[in-house]
Order: structure tokens, then C-alpha cells, then sequence
């Protein structure tokens, strides 16, 4: 069906029943719609439609009854009647489209936590906020509640409920995470590269290469040799190994170029050669970075003196450092793939100069 003109009744199909969609403006801005109880049929359309024009030109010449009983039609419902779980799949469908396999893969999750909630939570937003938080951990159930948000801010566009009923829900605060910014000292950096090259010498490179780009551990991972000009000293990050699967794509969604200086160059030249990815795990397959965290990152840290931070935090170091070194921002941002206003707000208050003797 046509979409109808600004200021006129749309005829709308709805679960295949036909319903009049009435103009805003009629109802003080609020969205309003009524069932004619009528299957979508040529005929019936027709039908529809002369109820409309009736309705119109009522409206037009000041006679038209609010009440409806003129019309005999029947009041939709203020929200129709579709469970948030139903309606959380609806946007599934509508996101897979465009999203990576491992935001869909969250989204399933979401999903599935709804289908497990009792039907008396799914109806009020505040059990479902106090349900995700008894359920998950705090910063899962933030990432949770934005996706059930952003889920029925869709739906309310898309004219598929009348509100957003999460649009008032009080926030879940986030707790510091293994991706906020706590970087290692120079010190405490050599030493965990050195227990690299004695305890674990299959990932020395793969660690010494994350300290010296400041590169996200899925960029390093998904590194190939193709994307390493040795004649022109770049490195372009273009890609990167999401759960253990190749993307071809970067978090920011663009490429980025990084020199290749002395230290890098000789963990380059001394990495061997022998798959298309310049850096993989001891079986010789895509490095899987939750494995490498679990099982060769947190076995180092037994072992050494120096508190225990996530792989991720060597990205955090070599940002740190070079702000220390007086770095411009802009060119630390260009580097590592974020904005200078992000570098700014993260890591500048982080950096370790000495006050200067006045």
C-alpha cells in the first residue's frame, strides 16, 4: 500500500487485518490506530479507504467525533499485543543484515535471556532491568539493557508499539572493565616480555608486536603477510581474528597504516613464515584470543612479579608511553585507530611525566 500523504488517514496491513493509522496532529502528537477488524482484501481496501475519506472529511469540516462511535470502529490497542521477546527477534532479523558474527552473536544471547523470563517480567521493564541484573554480571546486564532499548526505540519507529516502555528504566551502571585504560610500566612491560621468551616462546613475537603497535590483539591476530610492505616500512590493519574467525574489517571499520621502525621490523624478520597470517597459535590455526588469555597470557603472570591485566592493556601501555614521549595526540590517535577526543578523554590524565622544577 501507498504510504499516505502528511495530515491523512494510511491504511495499514497489521498481522494481515487491515487498521487506519490517523494523523498525529489530531491527537496532540500521539500516535493512534484503529482495527477494522477486516482481512486485507482488494475488496476490503476499498472498504478501508471509504472509511478514511469519511473520517477525513469529517475532520475537514469540523464534525468529526473523537469518540468514534459515528464510525463503529474498534479502538487498537495502545501497544499491540506482541511479547518483547517476539518483538526482540523481530529486530534479530532486521540487524543480521548488517551486523558482524559476533554482534549477532550477542543479540542471539539477548534473545535467548528473554525467552528464559518469566512472562510476568517481560511485561514490566523494571523486573526485566532487576531480572538481567540477578542473572549476569553488572557490566553484561548494562550491555543487555541498552540492547532491549535500542530494540524497542526500533520497534517504535518502525510504528510496532506505541512506546518505548524501557525509555524510563533507570540505567545499569558499568564497572571498571579489562578494556579501561590501566597500562603497564616500562618496567613491568620487559618483564612480562622476557617471561614470553623463557616460559611461553611460541607467543614472544605476538606479544612483543601488541606492546610495540598498541594494536587491539584481534588486529594482531588477523594480521597477514600480504598487508605488510617491507619496501615501504607499513604495516596496514585492515583486518582482524574475531573468536577465532578471520574478519575482514577492523573495529573502526577502516584501514589504518602504522610504520614499521627498527623494533618492529626485527620481530617481523625473525617470525617464521610458514601460514598467511603472520601470527598463530601453536597448532598452527588462527589464534583463538579467549584461549590465549586463559591459557598462555594468565600462566605468565603466575610466574612474575607484576599485577595481572588483560592482553588489551598492551595497547593501553603503548598509547601511555608515547603520550609520555610528547607525542602529539593526533598522530597516537592515527596510529592506533581512535579519535584524538578519545585519547584525550582516556589516556591523557594517565601519563606518567614528572613535574618539571620551577
Amino acid at each position: 500500500m501507498a504510504r499516505a500523504k502528511k495530515g491523512t488517514i494510511s491504511v495499514e496491513n497489521f498481522r494481515g487485518m487491515l487498521r487506519l493509522r490517523l494523523p498525529r496532529p489530531w491527537f496532540n502528537g500521539k500516535k493512534k490506530w484503529f482495527s477494522l477488524n477486516l482481512p486485507d482484501t482488494p475488496d476490503n481496501q476499498k472498504i478501508a479507504r471509504a472509511k478514511a475519506n469519511l473520517m477525513e472529511n469529517d475532520f475537514i469540516y469540523e464534525r468529526f467525533d473523537f469518540t468514534l462511535e459515528k464510525y463503529k470502529l474498534t479502538t487498537a490497542e495502545p501497544e499491540p499485543e506482541i511479547s518483547l521477546s517476539d518483538l526482540f527477534f523481530n529486530y534479530l532479523k532486521f540487524k543480521e543484515k548488517t551486523l558482524a558474527r559476533s554482534s549477532m552473536k550477542n543479540l542471539i544471547s539477548v534473545h535467548n535471556k528473554l525467552l528464559a523470563m518469566p512472562e510476568n517480567v517481560l511485561k514490566n521493564p523494571n523486573l526485566v532491568r532487576s531480572w538481567l541484573l540477578e542473572h549476569n554480571t553488572q557490566n553484561q546486564a548494562k550491555k543487555d539493557l541498552c540492547q532491549i532499548k535500542a530494540c524497542c526505540s526500533w520497534a517504535f519507529d518502525e510504528d510496532l508499539i506505541n512506546n518505548n516502555p524501557f525509555e524510563k528504566v533507570k540505567k545499569i551502571k558499568g564497572i571498571s572493565t579489562d578494556e579501561d585504560p590501566d597500562p603497564f610500566t616500562i618496567q613491568e612491560r620487559n618483564i612480562i616480555i622476557q617471561a614470553f621468551n623463557e616460559f611461553c616462546p611460541h607467543y614472544y613475537n605476538f606479544v612483543r608486536f601488541l606492546f610495540f603497535t598498541g594494536c587491539r590483539p584481534s588486529e594482531g591476530a588477523g594480521l597477514k603477510w600480504e598487508n605488510i610492505d617491507f619496501l615501504s616500512k607499513q604495516i596496514i590493519f585492515v583486518e582482524a581474528i574475531v573468536e577465532g574467525h578471520h574478519k575482514d574489517d577492523t573495529k573502526t571499520h577502516k584501514k589504518r597504516l602504522f610504520p614499521i621502525n627498527q623494533q618492529l621490523m626485527e620481530i617481523l624478520e625473525n617470525q617464521p613464515k610458514i601460514k598467511n597470517t603472520v601470527f598463530f597459535s601453536e597448532k598452527e590455526q588462527n589464534i583463538n584470543l579467549n584461549n590465549f588469555t586463559r591459557r598462555s597470557w594468565s600462566r605468565i603472570f603466575k610466574d612474575i612479579q607484576v599485577r595481572k591485566r588483560g592482553p588489551y592493556h598492551c595497547r593501553h601501555t603503548f598509547i601511555t608511553l608515547c603520550l609520555d614521549q610528547g607525542i602529539p595526540i593526533q598522530q597516537v590517535a592515527k596510529w592506533v585507530g581512535n579519535s584524538p577526543q578519545m585519547i584525550l578523554k582516556h589516556y591523557a590524565g594517565l601519563t606518567r611525566s614528572s613535574v618539571p622544577e620551577l
